[in-house]
C-alpha cells in the first residue's frame, strides 16, 4: 500500500451484543489528575522553567501539532502528537514568534512543541494506538456473515483486542446508505448518500438510536451498523522465540496451504494420511527436508503424531512455509535488533545479531509489478495509524482509511497491519509488507524510532535511529538503499 494523507479523527469503542449480530459503543477512560496543571490555563501550569522532580504537566492536545527536535518552528520534526490525547511536559521555554501566548514546552519522551493549542488535562499520557473492544468477524465467519449479514456470539464471549477502530465498508449487499447529521437520521429522514465503494472506512463512534445502531465515519457521516459490511479480521499472530523457542536441530514453519495440509506415517505421498494440520498451524521440522528423489523433498515433524511417532510433510511453497537461517549484514552489530524479511518464504524474522527472537508469515508485494524492493533500509518513520491510497493514474484504485501500525522503510513502501485479507503466507499486496494485527503491533512496539505516549508519529534522528531491515528473496546479498541519516 501507498502512504497518503493522515486522518484527523480518533474514537474509543466498546463492543456491545445487539441480537446475533455485533454492535459497538463508546468506551471512556479515566485517569489520575494531572500534576502541576491548573484549570486556568497552560501559562498558570507552567509558570516556571522546570518541573519539580516527579512531577509533569499533562496537557491535551488539541489539533494536530508537530514536534520539533528544538525549540524552533521551522526546525526539523521529530514527530506529531495525536489530536485529544494526552502529553507530558517538563519544561518550558517562553513565547517567540514562532509561538506566542504560552511558549515552547519539553515532552517527556522527548522533543519540542508548542503548546498555544494545549490545555490541562486529568488524564495520563497513554501508549499509542488505543486498541478497542471489539468483535469483528473472523475469517472462517466469512462465508455465513457474507449471507445473512450476522456472526452470532455468546454472552460472556471474550473479546480479542486487535484494532485501533472498527473497520468495515460498502460492498454487495450491504448498500451503505449515509446520513451527513444522526438529527436527519433520528426523524426519519432519507440518506444524503452513500459510502463510496472504493473506500475501506475506519468508524469512530458508535451511536444508539431509537432506529438501531449507527457508525460514525472519520469525516463525520453516519451509517446504519447493519448496512455496512464490517471486515473479518485474522487472529493469526507469529512466535515469539524466547517464549516459545525452536528445539536445536529444528526451524520454525507454517501451514499456508488454505484447505490445510496432510502429514503422512512415512514420506510417500501413497502413504496414509494420519491427521491434516490447518492453514496457518505452526510446528517445528528438522533443520534439513530429506531428498527422495523422484518423489521429492519432505520435512519430518517430531512427534507430530505423539512421542517418538513422527509426521510427515512435502516440501513446497504450496503447502507449508520454513525458514532459512541466512548471515546477518555486516552493518549490524552483533546484540542488535534487525528485521530480515525473506520473500521467497514470506517470512519476516526479527533477530538480535544471529539470534531470532520473533517470527511470523507476511504478505508482499504480488507479481513482478508489484514486487517489494529488495535492499538495506531503515524503519524511517512510525505511525499508529495513516490513510493509504493508489496513485491517481492506477489500475486498480483503492481508498483504505486509517490503516494501522505504519513503519515506512522506503517511500511509498512500508510494513503496516491488515484487517481486509488473511493471506499470510502469501503475496498479496502492492508492495507493502503487510502484517497480521497482533504481529504489526509487536513489531510496532519493538523497534525503533520510539514513538512516544499520545504521539501519532515519530521520525527516526542521529540519536533514535530507525531499526535496520533487509528485504531479500533467498540470497543475502541485497543492495545498501539507506537514506542518510541527518
Amino acid at each position: 500500500m501507498a502512504a497518503g494523507t493522515h486522518s484527523d479523527s480518533r474514537g474509543r469503542l466498546l463492543r456491545r451484543t445487539v441480537g446475533t449480530a455485533v454492535a459497538v459503543g463508546v468506551l471512556l477512560a479515566v485517569a489520575p489528575t494531572a500534576m502541576g496543571a491548573d484549570d486556568d490555563g497552560v501559562a498558570d501550569a507552567a509558570g516556571a522553567d522546570s518541573v519539580p522532580d516527579g512531577e509533569r504537566w499533562l496537557l491535551e492536545v488539541r489539533g494536530w501539532s508537530p514536534v520539533y527536535r528544538e525549540p524552533v518552528a521551522r526546525g526539523p520534526y521529530r514527530g506529531m502528537l495525536l489530536s485529544g490525547e494526552t502529553v507530558a511536559i517538563v519544561e518550558r521555554l517562553p513565547p517567540d514568534r514562532s509561538c506566542t501566548r504560552e511558549g515552547w514546552g519539553r515532552l517527556e519522551d522527548g522533543g519540542w512543541a508548542c503548546l498555544s493549542r494545549m490545555r490541562p488535562s486529568n488524564e495520563q499520557p497513554q501508549d499509542q494506538p488505543v486498541l478497542v473492544a471489539f468483535d469483528h468477524p473472523e475469517p472462517s465467519e466469512y462465508l455465513g456473515y457474507r449471507e445473512n449479514g450476522s456472526y452470532p456470539r455468546e454472552p460472556g464471549d471474550q473479546v480479542e483486542l486487535l484494532l485501533p477502530f472498527v473497520y468495515g465498508k460498502k460492498w454487495r449487499r450491504w448498500r451503505a446508505p449515509a446520513w451527513t447529521s444522526l438529527d436527519a437520521w433520528n426523524r426519519g429522514h432519507g440518506p444524503d448518500g452513500n459510502l463510496e465503494g472504493v473506500t475501506r472506512y475506519h468508524f469512530v463512534k458508535v451511536h444508539e438510536t431509537p432506529r438501531g445502531t449507527v457508525l460514525q465515519t472519520g469525516d463525520g457521516q453516519y451509517v446504519p451498523a447493519d448496512q455496512v459490511y464490517i471486515y473479518p479480521v485474522d487472529r493469526f499472530s507469529g512466535r515469539d522465540l524466547e517464549q516459545a523457542p525452536v528445539p536445536p536441530g529444528h526451524r520454525p514453519a507454517w501451514v499456508v496451504a488454505y484447505e490445510g495440509v496432510p502429514i503422512r506415517s512415512d514420506p510417500r505421498a501413497d502413504a496414509p494420511t494420519m491427521l491434516r494440520m490447518p492453514y496457518h498451524a505452526s510446528l517445528d521440522v528438522d533443520a534439513t527436508p530429506v531428498d527422495l528423489g523422484r518423489s521429492g523433498q519432505w520435512w519430518r515433524i517430531p512427534d507430530a503424531l505423539g512421542p517418538d511417532i513422527d509426521g510427515w510433510v512435502v516440501a513446497g511453497s504450496l503447502g507449508v512455509r520454513v525458514w532459512h537461517p541466512v548471515s546477518r549484514p555486516p552493518e549490524v552489530g552483533s546484540t542488535e535488533l534487525w528485521i530480515d524479511v525473506d520473500r521467497g518464504e514470506q517470512i519476516l524474522a526479527v533477530q538480535r545479531g544471529d539470534r531470532p527472537i520473533y517470527m511470523t508469515l507476511v504478505s508482499t508485494g504480488e507479481g513482478a509489478r508489484w514486487a517489494t524492493p529488495r535492499g538495506l533500509y531503515r524503519i524511517y518513520d512510525k505511525s499508529v495509524y495513516g490513510d493509504m491510497r493508489s496513485r491517481d493514474d492506477a489500475d486498480e484504485p483503492y481508498a483504505v482509511e486509517a490503516v494501522p501500525w505504519v513503519m515506512h522503510f522506503k517511500t511509498r513502501y512500508a510494513l503496516h497491519g491488515v484487517f481486509w485479507h488473511w493471506g499470510f503466507g502469501h503475496p498479496a499486496s502492492h508492495g507493502c509488507i503487510n502484517l497480521a494485527p497482533a504481529d504489526a503491533r509487536w513489531i510496532f512496539n519493538h523497534i525503533t524510532p520510539t514513538l512516544g505516549k499520545g504521539w501519532h508519529t515519530v521520525y527516526e534522528t542521529p540519536s533514535d535511529p530507525g531499526t535496520l531491515i533487509r528485504v531479500r528473496r533467498d540470497s543475502a546479498d541485497v543492495p545498501d538503499q539507506r537514506i542518510e541519516l541527518q
